[in-house]
């Protein structure tokens, strides 16, 4: 049984095979320029079953099944331009029939109340599942812990309760991210006009840090974490936090002044590419099976729209019908 994991960032395309332990990392940049060289590689591992290339999630299924409305809520992109990479990626996937499925995001698990939904979105796409399913797996399927993902993009916190998800703040739903402005001052959107998807991933922390002459300011950052993770508190009674993502170990020390920190920054590979290896382990059956049922990926139904009002519901632009 060969089981692969597969992380789509927005920095780096991470790969990690279960079963070997080996972990690949391409650049983002590189794959959406020779989409064909990655599908490739991943023909190279023979691998049995995979898991990933979600983007905002969708419930499990082979990806080589999904419609082209299922890759519209899996993208929310309605640039071609734009989404060009992933898109190629997955139509060549599609064509070549692989056994790759989908993985769920925060927003389609039944763990988390319909009432925290509501105009969510982004809850946690569907890498930060990942990496709660790698928690999971490393240090068992009870934990009940917060995770903090601070990546290059979009900081994202995830709640969990004896091993299952029960809320989440999504990167482009929360608090400033380090190239990512994130949520947006409802005043500001009003201002700014059209929100188009350059808007979301720029006007992160390390503009303000740019515009003040520094590189990194770890206080600043820190401070924005700890909101994240505070605001989760609401809802469970964590003690632990695990961080993870490129700016984990930046913050470990002052998170750990509040919190017991695990910090996963030295796990050996993208946690989240290696949790979607578990992931794709368990859909098969195998030894993941544990961590797919605790975390209910089965069950995950709907899409990320379905939780709108009917008065927001109107306002959006989407191709198809929902």
């Amino acid at each position: 049984m060969v089981s692969v994991g597969i992380d789509a960032g927005t920095k780096s395309y991470g790969v990690f095979v279960l079963e070997e332990g080996e972990h690949y990392e391409f650049s983002s940049s590189k794959v959406k320029e020779s989409p064909e060289d990655f599908v490739e590689f991943l023909q190279s591992l023979d691998f049995d079953v995979a898991a990933g290339l979600s983007g905002y999630g969708l419930p499990v299924k082979r990806l080589y099944e999904i419609s082209e409305k299922e890759f519209a809520l899996m993208t929310l992109n309605f640039d071609r331009e734009q989404s060009l990479g992933m898109r190629r990626v997955i139509e060549l996937l599609r064509e070549k029939r692989l056994n790759i499925h989908t993985i769920p995001a925060v927003i389609h698990l039944p763990t988390v109340p319909d009432c925290r939904k509501v105009n969510r979105i982004d809850m946690g796409t569907y890498d930060k599942v990942c990496s709660v399913a790698y928690v999971l797996h490393e240090f068992g399927v009870d934990e009940t812990f917060i995770l903090a993902e601070l990546g290059y993009g979009f900081n994202a916190f995830i709640a969990v309760e004896e091993g299952r998800i029960v809320d989440g703040i999504g990167g482009t739903s929360g608090f400033p991210g380090y190239s990512s402005i994130s949520a947006i001052d409802g005043e500001l959107a009003y201002l700014m006009g059209r929100i188009t998807k350059d808007v979301i991933f720029s006007g992160g922390l390390k503009s303000y840090f740019e515009a003040r002459g520094k590189d990194f300011d770890a206080d600043v950052f820190a401070e924005w974490v700890m909101k994240g993770i505070r605001a989760l508190t609401a809802v469970v009674d964590a003690k632990k936090v695990y961080l993870s993502g490129r700016f984990a170990g930046a913050v470990a020390e002052r998170v750990g002044e509040h919190f017991e920190v695990v910090d996963l920054s030295h796990a050996g590979g993208k946690v989240s590419a290696i949790g979607a290896a578990v992931i794709a382990n368990g859909y098969a059956g195998k030894e993941g099976r544990e961590v797919v049922e605790r975390l209910e990926l089965m069950r995950a139904s709907g899409t990320v729209l379905d939780h709108l009002t009917p008065d927001v519901r109107k306002r959006i632009r989407f191709d198809h019908n929902f």
